[in-house]
């Protein structure tokens, strides 16, 4: 596919168009599929155009190909065609993705500040007004767990957020979808003010436009499995339907009679193919999409973007209760039960001691670490967010990659401070400087894995029983069901690739390595109780640094 751009000065006379766009995919049943056939058309800064169709027609995939989210050089895939004018482009989707303890003001305070400059600034205090937001300028966006902004509030938000950085071309995939026809209309008419006064070029796809909705459109482009049945405005529509021998009845609404017409799953429908004929023949010529630099989006330092994304975790940390609250009761009341359960047990030197100090150590290493799926839901909410920003532009991997490590440090360090408080002091176990940080460390491993799950599947549902699979393996081998040495070759592996094993090793020789005595037959101190359990030669240093090397790993594949 081309990648050519315009480059214009004048904003009024800023164009995108594309021509001759086709996409196809690989299909079992008929070799190929093609989902777009064709495709061209053109919008003039500040005008608004919607790209209407049946479910299934092509509309949100014609969006993506503007928006350059298709990867045509994937096996099988075939992308042709030319576009301009989508350089400096925003795209909103469908699902809105949106930190939701932030309020309007602060989202878009902080979409100014990745910009950068007082500009960018002022803009989002301008887009508040310009887009209807001042009303709920302090609310916040909403969560599962706190209440806020409207769904027509929200489309509105998300819009607002993207016209920041003053983009050439804004792309809207579905704006009304879920609304009553009041909001949808008022979503409209804003979009529609907006982009008359920055001169952006809209293009949107819509299902059932209103009469009123109708009017705010200034081109019109009807699609039917991924090909053009008619691009233009609403005259020439008309028109055109005549000239196809479908004329627009005078009680039915053009744009529901367009859709009826071309709408193939329902009887009644009109002969589409000689309709997307027809529109060929007669639609005007496409011109040549010729190729320049736009000026590329604006965005502040590498610096300021992580600053700006530190501010905004540690905000959604404090403020989310589900983030780091709902986990640290859970951490809490686990480590309460057990220091209860095992009081005192690190007082006594008798075989039972020894078998109950191996059982804590085991549960908290396993368990413990186990908890951390309980944050992948929350993840791939953070996730939503993420791939829109960063597709769009606002920051790159890395910064947002470090940003979340940071910001997650303070939240591990507190429940790996709470649970060592909660199971050393009242077990009496030896060592809690090194238990508390081998869980410290051992928890930033589990959350960098989670992380990593979390970009790999489409449900949290789907990664919470992957991890669970996983975390489940990783206990089996990890040196307390059987030592290292009982377990078959062809397993043995899976002692050495889970990271429960070197939490667990530095666990043991933290407790046991200290005693120098037990009044018990199996074992006269602790190094025998190391030796039985294939942990004599632990190198807490060298453990230290496999889990280290893990946690890395982990946020280096997730990047």
């Amino acid at each position: 596919m081309s990648d050519s751009r315009v480059d214009v000065e004048q904003p009024s006379s800023w164009e995108v168009r594309w021509k001759g766009l086709t996409f196809k995919v690989p299909d079992k049943t008929n070799g190929q599929k093609t989902i777009l056939d064709d495709c061209s058309g053109a919008v003039r800064g500040g005008q608004v155009c919607g790209v209407l169709g049946p479910s299934g027609s092509g509309k949100t995939t014609l969006l993506d190909a503007l928006a350059g989210r298709i990867d045509g050089s994937r096996k099988g895939r075939v992308l042709e065609g030319d576009i301009a004018g989508c350089e400096r482009c925003a795209y909103v989707q469908q699902e809105e993705a949106l930190v939701g303890v932030l309020t309007t003001k602060e989202t878009l305070h902080t979409a100014a500040a990745l910009v950068g400059g007082a500009a960018a600034r002022q803009r989002a205090d301008a887009l508040l007004d310009e887009l209807g937001l001042t009303s709920c300028a302090d609310v916040i966006v909403g969560t599962i767990l706190l209440k806020g902004l409207s769904g027509g509030q929200k489309r509105r938000l998300s819009i607002a957020v993207e016209l920041v950085a003053e983009p050439k071309t804004l792309l809207l995939d579905e704006p009304t979808s879920g609304l009553d026809s009041a909001s949808a209309l008022a979503v409209l008419e804003k979009v529609k003010a907006v982009a008359s006064s920055s001169a952006v070029a809209v293009v949107l796809t819509l299902h059932q436009p209103s009469h009123a909705a109708w009017q705010t459109l200034d081109r019109v482009s009807f699609m039917a499995r991924g090909r053009v049945c008619y691009f233009g405005d609403d005259a020439g529509l008309k028109t055109f339907l005549a000239s196809a021998d479908s004329p627009v009845p005078g009680n039915r609404d053009v744009a529901e009679y367009v859709l009826s017409l071309t709408n193939e799953d329902f009887p009644g429908h009109g002969d589409v193919d000689s309709i997307v004929a027809k529109f060929r023949e007669t639609r005007e010529g496409d011109g040549v999409v010729e190729g320049s630099a736009a000026p590329p989006r604006r965005r502040a330092g590498f610096l300021t973007r992580f600053a700006v994304l530190c501010g905004r975790g540690f905000r959604e940390l404090i403020r989310d209760p589900g983030v780091i609250m709902v986990r640290l009761a859970m951490y809490a009341m686990l480590s309460a039960l057990i220091g209860a359960m095992y009081a005192n047990v690190g007082d006594d030197k008798d075989q039972e001691s020894v078998v109950a100090r191996v059982s804590v150590l085991f549960y908290v290493a396993a368990f413990m670490v186990f908890m951390s799926v309980a944050v992948l839901p929350f993840v791939m909410l953070q996730r939503d967010v993420f791939v829109k920003e960063r597709m769009n532009g606002h920051y790159g991997v890395m910064e947002y990659v470090l940003a979340r490590f940071v910001v997650a440090v303070p939240g591990v360090a507190l429940l790996a401070i709470v649970t060592t408080l909660l199971v050393v002091f009242p077990a009496k176990l030896n060592g809690p400087v090194i238990y508390g940080l081998d869980l410290f460390v051992s928890l930033l491993v589990a959350e960098g894995f989670m992380s990593l799950v979390a970009a790999c599947v489409p449900h949290y549902i789907i990664g919470i029983a992957l991890a669970a699979g996983i975390f489940g393996f990783h206990m089996l081998c990890e040196g307390f069901f059987k030592v290292k040495s009982e377990i078959p070759d062809y397993l043995k592996w899976g002692y050495y690739i889970a990271f429960h094993s070197y939490t667990f090793r530095i666990f043991m020789h933290n407790e046991f390595n200290p005693i120098n005595n037990l009044d018990c037959k199996p074992f006269c101190d602790g190094e025998e109780v190391l030796r039985f359990y294939d942990m004599g030669d632990v190198d807490v240093a060298a453990d230290f640094g496999v889990l280290i090397g893990f946690a890395v790993f982990f946020q280096l594949c997730f990047a």
